[in-house]
């Protein structure tokens, strides 16, 4: 017998509105966040890691609740709202510039694998160059099969523009929707097979301040949410059976 639950989508739409993602740990990999931010005020994350690169070497070192750019306090904002009980975790692998290296993304999910987190919040992507496909390839691998779940934003310039790691079958792959719908979409004819709302008429941001914000780095963290939603109330849910409730609950959607 497995011990993975198998739901339907009308129970995992019952999450989505009585779940608040209690129990999950959820690593946002992203810029850090600042969690003096007055719109995040009691705000305790489970870990503060950076991912650092210097002389050749990437190094783990303990983080200080600050944000280098402000779109990892924006993300975790974001999902705090929707579940405001998930058990969040900071992994910085973006510079000052929101830049980054395949190699220190990867070191970053190596250590969230390893402190136990379920889902990968990853609001960034690299162009789809063939070099970089067995680094990102490894580690989206090593996590499905240890059955870690992948969010990660599509690309701002199309839903069709590939680049890592939205562009792999085992990645919930997000893009921001043009009608600022809150409701899932579903794309049937592309790798980033989903759609939501990436407009934020104001979002915590940088040393204390807000802005608007528009694209698929916000939208991808609402799935995120949901996702946490959904394990909060079945733990053990299978990346692959969670990607599939998800495209049933935006089909359904579609329909009413």
């Amino acid at each position: 017998m497995s011990d993975e639950p198998w739901i339907s989508p009308n129970q995992a739409r019952e999450a989505l509105i009585n779940s608040k993602g209690a129990g999950v740990k959820l690593a946002i990999l992203d810029s850090g966040i600042e969690t003096n931010h007055p719109d995040l005020s009691g705000l305790k994350l489970l870990d503060d890691v950076v991912i650092e690169s210097r002389g050749g070497k990437i190094n783990t070192v303990q983080g200080s609740g600050e944000d280098v750019f402000g779109h990892g306090t924006a993300v975790a904002a974001i999902i705090k709202r929707i579940a405001p009980e998930v058990d969040i975790g900071s992994f910085r692998v973006l510079g000052h510039f929101k830049e980054s290296r395949a190699e220190v993304i990867r070191e970053g999910v190596r250590e969230a694998a390893l402190r136990g987190y379920e889902i990968i919040q990853c609001s960034f992507g690299a162009p789809a160059r063939a070099e970089d496909t067995s680094i990102y390839k490894g580690w989206l691998d090593a996590l499905y099969l240890r059955g870690i779940h992948v969010v990660s934003s599509g690309s701002n310039a199309g839903f069709h523009t590939p680049e890592w790691p939205a562009y792999f079958p085992t990645v919930i792959a997000v893009g921001a929707c043009p009608n600022d719908s809150t409701k899932l979409q579903l794309n049937k004819d592309s790798m980033v097979e989903f759609a939501i709302t990436g407009h934020e008429k104001t979002i915590p941001w940088l040393k204390g301040e807000k802005r608007e914000v528009f694209g698929s780095s916000f939208a991808a963290p609402r799935v995120s949410a949901m996702l946490a939603q959904i394990l909060s109330a079945y733990p053990g849910t299978h990346p692959l059976h969670a990607k599939s409730l998800l495209r049933q609950l935006a089909l359904q959607s579609r329909q009413r």
